[in-house]
């Protein structure tokens, strides 16, 4: 058993370096929020292509679905709705009918609200505020394996030109991916957790990957705390790449203060 090179005893025991990590994570966020100058995102390819997707749409006569998940406000939701936003601006542009499946969990239900407002709000910025129809923004169910069928039962009779699947969908995720799919929609995915990225790749036409979709939403609304929360992913993945590389190092010659470091 690797010894500790430091602990805080009490509560903190064996904890100390990640509870640590967290509050510079906290210190961190808050300074890159309080900047003047907004940070840098570069835009995520998949913008293109679903400025892509929609224009097929908009040719075809076909209607665009795009559902942001099935979470509470959650990372991820937070990154759907920014694109389900930026979805409407295009979609109200170009006079082509939105759907949006709302529901899937009990915490979804506050989120529609939010959801409606944003949808309602991109219209009337684009002097389209007649277009917006509250009933293309069905509420499926509060339960998961509720909202699924009736979401593919969507697929099925609307046969949308476009299908973009972002937020936090969970195991559900691969059945609306496939029957878009096989209903002729162009289907634009992004995964929220690992496991599910390598099937959702297969049936996709294109696939947000990792941490793609939360950077694509904080490109569209440059919200200062999710740029702030972009910057400090960075930080900390060339902190984590910098240990590793210490650790090998220290590790070949015969050290163990990595290892009783992170134990700490």
């Amino acid at each position: 058993m690797v010894e500790p090179l430091f602990e805080i005893p009490g509560l903190f025991a064996g904890r100390t370096v990640g509870f640590l990590l967290i509050i510079l994570i906290f210190v961190l966020t808050i300074y890159y929020m309080s900047q003047k100058k907004l940070q840098y995102v570069r835009r995520v390819p998949a913008l293109d292509a679903i400025e892509d997707a929609v224009g097929r749409s908009t040719e075809m006569g076909k209607p665009v679905i795009c559902s942001y998940g099935l979470g509470g406000f959650s990372y991820w939701t937070i990154a759907g709705l920014s694109i389900l936003g930026y979805v409407a601006k295009l979609c109200a542009e170009t006079d082509t009918r939105l759907i949006v499946p709302t529901g899937g969990s009990h915490d979804s239900y506050i989120v529609r609200e939010a959801a409606v407002d944003l949808v309602r709000n991109a219209y009337t910025t684009a002097g389209k505020a007649e277009m917006f129809n509250e009933e293309d923004m069905p509420f499926l169910s509060g339960e998961q394996y509720a909202y699924t069928p009736a979401y593919i039962g969507m697929l099925v009779r609307d046969k949308p030109g476009t299908t973009i699947m972002t937020g936090s969908h969970w195991s559900e995720a691969m059945n609306i991916a496939e029957m878009s799919n096989a209903v002729g929609a162009i289907t634009i995915t992004a995964g929220c957790y690992t496991s599910s990225m390598a099937a959702l790749a297969c049936a996709s036409d294109y696939i947000m990957l990792g941490e793609e979709q939360p950077a694509a939403g904080a490109y569209l609304s440059k919200n200062p705390s999710q740029l702030a929360s972009i910057r400090v992913q960075d930080i900390y993945k060339f902190i984590a790449v910098g240990m590793m590389i210490l650790g090998l190092i220290a590790i070949n010659a015969g050290s163990e203060i990595i290892n009783r470091l992170i134990s700490s």
